[in-house]
């Protein structure tokens, strides 16, 4: 299926539900990678919280459907630039979330979300896109590859300590990284 036959639109409250049930999906797959870092789950995801993602300024929400079913969700914003001694401040957008229905994947539908972003991208005079992706999610890793997104630098972390930030979490051992 083209990119073309997906209909990408701003997001609306509306389509709330179609969007929690892929971040769902998007959850479940990234605990089942790393479950000493994502929740089984997305906790206390609800129609005012995503409301007020929608509110946000200076961000972009869309939703890309398929014979008016809501199949994919991206979330992205800008920003004026990161700036240190290193680096020249650069305008750029980032990419918080891009998820698309399991069963609607490689038909071209996060292509066109891609595609929309990018537009938005170049309006907003940004000079790049980023977002971040799991190593281990190989099948997106090549999909952004296809897109023309590089590999910059990494961005690494040492758990000092563990940390249960709700009752919920106890309900999930979590398994230090050196017994994988």
């Amino acid at each position: 299926m083209p990119a073309a036959a997906a209909n990408v639109r701003p997001a609306t409250h509306a389509d709330f539900g179609a969007i929690a049930a892929m971040l769902g999906d998007f959850m479940a797959q990234h605990h089942g990678w790393h479950p000493d870092e994502f929740r089984p789950t997305l906790l206390g995801f609800t129609p005012a919280i995503f409301q007020g993602w929608l509110d946000q300024p200076n961000t972009l929400h869309l939703a890309a459907e398929i014979g008016g079913s809501v199949v994919g969700y991206a979330s992205s914003s800008s920003f004026s630039g990161f700036a240190n001694d290193f680096m020249f401040a650069r305008p750029g957008v980032h990419i918080a979330f891009i998820v698309v229905a399991q069963a609607m994947r490689r038909k071209g539908v996060g292509r066109a979300l891609f595609g929309a972003i990018e537009a938005w991208a170049r309006e907003s005079d940004a000079e790049y896109i980023g977002l971040n992706v799991t190593p281990l999610n190989d099948g997106a890793r090549a999909f952004y590859a296809s897109l023309g997104y590089d590999l910059r630098n990494e961005y690494r972390t040492k758990t000092i300590r563990e940390v249960r930030r709700f009752e919920a979490d106890a309900q999930h051992e979590r398994v230090p990284l050196a017994k994988r």
